[in-house]
């Protein structure tokens, strides 16, 4: 294989904070409320971030049609004001991910966010590789697409090889990779191995180790309750402040919703941070109960 041609891009232009966007759905079986959206943009722009990721994990990409993922993306695109987008486009279906990526592309997003397959588990790293370059194919040669490891939710790592393989055949589509392994170690090792990529780190409770260490910026799923706390890390790092005073508000809010369900707690928390309605997850997850909603508020000393 020849050496792989990193893309040089400049780092600015994709640094920053970025919030993994909430869904917004009426109830458990309902449907997506898009007027929620705008309000939840501004809360984020006022608070500093600098883009959005949404139909993520968090935003319970998975749990919705193309149709309704497109209506979400056309509500976030038409509201984005200053905000950068990062559309989550990945599905099990090779077609449908190329339907959806293109979509985002043609639409304005500055980049698809795209996990691997995630139903087949035990698939050949050549697999992998070729699901992905099928997707660079069908896409303008001036998209860019962001690669998302999150094994524990994939089943299905991006390894050194596939994104080596990757930058060889498709270097200039291929802008960075969404490091959600929650291992600031792996994190390390790419920012050191893929000097030319945008490395995110996909942890708050890592967001400071993996600025210390050179990512561009963090993919925050916190960002959606607490914009104000994620940025303050991001901008400590920056400025030469104290990231670990930065950090300690973060990590205690990271440690008062760690055995809820995400996203159903940040929905939860949500209104008392923003005075945004409280909106619904989607089944098959589940809503906090109203115990679960009483412990998690005292919790929160709120």
């Amino acid at each position: 294989m020849l050496a792989a041609q990193q893309p040089q891009y400049p780092h600015s232009a994709w640094s920053g904070v970025f919030c993994a966007t909430l869904t917004p759905f009426v109830s458990e079986v309902g449907t997506i409320d898009p007027d929620w959206i705008p309000g939840h943009l501004r809360f984020l722009e006022s608070h500093g971030v600098a883009g959005v990721l949404p139909l993520g994990t968090t935003g319970e990409g998975p749990s919705c049609s193309l149709d309704e993922r497109k209506r979400v993306l056309d509500t976030v695109l038409a509201h984005r004001n200053t905000l950068r987008v990062l559309a989550g486009t990945g599905c099990t279906s090779l077609a449908e991910t190329i339907e959806l990526s293109r979509y985002a592309t043609e639409q304005g997003a500055d980049a698809v966010l795209v996990m691997p397959p995630f139903y087949y588990r035990t698939v050949a790293e050549a697999g992998i590789i070729r699901y992905y370059q099928a997707v660079c194919d069908a896409l303008p040669g001036d998209a860019r697409l962001i690669l998302y490891h999150i094994p524990a939710m994939t089943g299905v790592p991006i390894t050194p090889t596939i994104l080596d393989y990757l930058l060889t055949s498709h270097g200039p589509q291929i802008a960075g990779i969404k490091d959600s392994s929650g291992d600031p170690c792996h994190t390390a090792e790419l920012v050191q191995r893929y000097p030319g990529l945008a490395i995110y780190s996909g942890s708050d409770s890592h967001a400071a180790s993996s600025l210390a260490v050179g990512v561009v910026g963090v993919i925050s799923a916190l960002a959606n309750a607490w914009p104000d706390r994620v940025c303050a890390v991001f901008q400590a790092s920056r400025r030469g402040g104290d990231v670990a005073a930065a950090q300690a508000p973060l990590s205690a809010a990271r440690e008062a919703v760690r055995g809820f369900a995400i996203p159903a707690v940040l929905k939860a928390v949500l209104p008392w941070t923003s005075g945004l309605p409280r909106t619904s997850v989607r089944a098959p997850l589940s809503n906090l109960s109203d115990e679960e909603t009483v412990q998690l508020r005292e919790g929160l000393g709120m």
